[in-house]
């Protein structure tokens, strides 16, 4: 859990107890992050539907602090990983249309090193996720890249899996982490066909400007300086595919209400600087219902899911929201 997220679970908590209801369905239910006007506001963006996860499955599986997610293509299953080390299995449903429907949960396994143990509790914060072969024709090719924040930051590391949870290979800490602070470390994954995989630091590293933070591609021969929005407490949580760009999923909480979300194309420039291009701004000061949202999977062309972490808080809530983009080379900068 990120020192952001934290100071949200933090505020939302205290208020728990004066409204938390009775009774709690285990089943995902449709929900909406805006009212239909409001939602139409956003000409870049196009919505296709919100499911609210409950907190744990009949079965008493925990569903909370959901921190990414990646998608199956070849076996049409999302994977999702929480910041206590659960690995999550899923299906969903689709409209005819292409809005998301439901949710089905298939398993859940813990985070296992490569001698088979589970990871300590200080070593399973797993912050991000990007899938290699998903999409390659060939079933069972799968593996999983995940990125652990670090907390301590000298635990910032990323590490592949098997879809089983299980570690294939030992973990790797480059360079482009060792200057990073605790909780706001590694945050961002995503496989690019033209740099390979890109991680993304979720706030300055020490000594670097205050609205500045690192993209740099894992086996460390190229690296990035994104430049983050002007909110206050701003923070990078994911990324994802966008044509031949990057899109970037940022969030910015000020106590003790403020919650910005912002969708961002990013394209990377040969000198190692990034080109910024805003396709949404979603304020809870505005009239959306929005959560803690970190995590970002690419599910079709220019279609994508995202995943609020609700830090466990009865106060906050997962939800699983997806949206397409409309012609971004158009959007407004």
């Amino acid at each position: 859990m990120s020192r952001l997220s934290h100071r949200l679970a933090v505020f939302t908590g205290w208020l728990a107890p004066a409204l938390m209801v009775a009774g709690c369905s285990a089943t995902p239910h449709r929900t909406a992050i805006a009212p239909v006007e409001l939602l139409a506001s956003t000409p870049n963006i196009e919505w296709c539907g919100t499911l609210a996860l409950p907190s744990e499955w009949q079965d008493g599986t925990p569903v909370g602090g959901l921190s990414d997610l990646g998608w199956d293509e070849d076996e049409s299953m999302l994977f999702l990983v929480s910041d206590r080390g659960w690995l999550h299995r899923a299906r969903l449903t689709f409209s005819g249309s292409g809005e998301l429907r439901d949710y089905e949960p298939l398993d859940t396994y813990p985070l296992r090193g490569e001698d088979g143990a589970i990871l300590a509790h200080a070593s399973s914060d797993a912050e991000a996720l990007t899938l290699e072969n998903a999409d390659d024709g060939l079933r069972g090719n799968t593996q999983l890249v995940i990125g652990f924040e670090g907390a301590p930051a000298s635990d910032a590391r990323w590490q592949r899996f098997y879809p089983s949870g299980l570690a294939s290979e030992p973990p790797h800490r480059p360079a482009a982490l060792a200057d990073v602070n605790a909780n706001g470390g590694l945050e961002a994954l995503t496989d690019t066909p033209d740099y390979g995989l890109i991680g993304g630091i979720e706030e300055p590293p020490e000594g670097w400007p205050a609205k500045m933070t690192r993209l740099f591609t894992l086996d460390g021969s190229r690296e990035w300086r994104y430049p983050l929005a002007a909110n206050a407490n701003s923070a990078l949580t994911a990324l994802e595919t966008l044509d031949d760009d990057l899109l970037a999923l940022e969030r910015a909480y000020t106590p003790p209400a403020s919650l910005v979300i912002r969708l961002r194309r990013a394209s990377l420039a040969d000198d190692g600087s990034v080109e910024i291009t805003e396709l949404a701004r979603l304020s809870n000061g505005d009239g959306w219902s929005l959560d803690n949202f970190e995590g970002l999977a690419r599910i079709g062309h220019h279609r994508y899911l995202m995943v609020s972490d609700d830090n466990f808080s009865l106060m906050q809530r997962t939800l699983l929201t997806c949206f397409a983009i409309n012609e971004p080379d158009t959007a407004t900068p």
